[in-house]
């Protein structure tokens, strides 16, 4: 008797979707639309930074996260699909190959998250230090960022799994 996580295996294996995402340049195309929504987020960031706090910050960032999520939601299900669950699903249910993309694709994301998280101290203290060391963050800002590091945290991974992970074998016929 299969399990639900075998049931979800073999689902994501013979969606249609699974054989129009699986080629590596259909995979990057999303690769790079994922890739745009996430600046799309990192954008409001900036615009609440100017602006906050006004109704002008406020409408563009939900106009903006809006967008990002209307485009990114359907991205990375896909991208899960083209990946055939190598993130999605648990260990024992991927073959080494999988595993192996597994873990190269979270230890390349927890360097990528690590660059991004540096590039913000830095920045923070580039910032501040015009200001004789004192930087005012809007409290507008604090959710919005919490929540596009959480949704950079999550991707990065899908992103260079989907991007490095070679095409499935080719279906014997």
């Amino acid at each position: 008797m299969m399990g639900t996580w075998e049931k979800r295996r073999e689902r994501l294996e013979n969606m249609p979707a699974s054989r129009l995402w699986s080629t590596r340049p259909a995979r990057r195309r999303l690769v790079v639309v994922a890739a745009a929504a996430l600046v799309v987020l990192w954008a409001g960031l900036v615009i609440i930074a100017r602006h906050a706090p006004s109704d002008l910050a406020r409408n563009v960032y939900l106009s903006m996260f809006g967008i990002s999520l209307l485009v990114g939601l359907p991205v990375v299900g896909w991208l899960h699909t083209a990946t055939r669950g190598v993130l999605y699903l648990p260990e024992r249910l991927l073959d080494e190959r999988q595993l192996h993309d597994r873990r190269r694709a979270y230890t390349s994301a927890h360097r990528a998250t690590s660059l991004v998280l540096g590039s913000l101290f830095v920045l923070a203290n580039f910032w501040s230090y015009g200001d004789r060391l004192t930087l005012t963050v809007p409290t507008a800002l604090v959710a919005p960022l919490a929540l596009t590091l959480f949704v950079t945290h999550y991707t990065i991974p899908l992103l260079i799994a989907a991007w490095t992970v070679a095409d499935p074998p080719d279906d014997d016929e």
